[in-house]
């Protein structure tokens, strides 16, 4: 009976631990829903492009960093799920130093020869990118209250 206590609490103290996270398509909603209310205008190429850092959002969209003022956020074809397993990514360009949707593509060094072909470019205003990373803490935020009522709903009911 020590034991199974033992474990129960274990379990409750790992369950507390572990950070909600919104699945792909609650995430690819969002971003979809944050495209449409901001009118974000897609850029078909990005010239003078330098990749400097990335943020996986979802299986279908990254935001792309180029220096600490230019941000775009990328949707990628097919979806790309082996970005959220890989410690890095690599960018295929066709032309040079410029970003063009269509041609270039996103791989992990793992996964070549599968090519997540960019589809659409939105360049993003700082305040945009600020806004969008609001809107998802504030999402998982939510997530996290709903998980520790039903958690509490739970313990509550034994």
């Amino acid at each position: 009976m020590k034991r199974y206590g033992l474990l129960v609490m274990a379990v409750l103290i790992l369950a507390g631990c572990a950070t909600p996270r919104l699945t792909n398509s609650e995430m690819v909603t969002l971003v979809e829903q944050f495209v449409a209310d901001e009118s974000l205008k897609r850029d078909h190429t990005i010239s003078a492009f330098r990749l400097d850092s990335y943020a996986e959002l979802s299986d279908e969209y990254l935001i792309l960093r180029s220096s600490p003022m230019r941000h775009y956020l990328v949707k990628l074809v097919p979806r790309c799920n082996e970005i959220a397993f890989a410690p890095g990514i690599l960018l295929h360009r066709r032309f040079g130093n410029s970003l063009s949707e269509g041609t270039d593509f996103i791989y992990t060094p793992d996964s070549l020869p599968f090519r997540c072909y960019i589809n659409k470019i939105y360049p993003l205003t700082r305040d945009q990118h600020d806004k969008l990373r609001e809107q998802i803490k504030a999402e998982v935020k939510e997530l996290e209250l709903k998980e520790q009522q039903l958690s509490s709903e739970g313990t509550t009911q034994d």
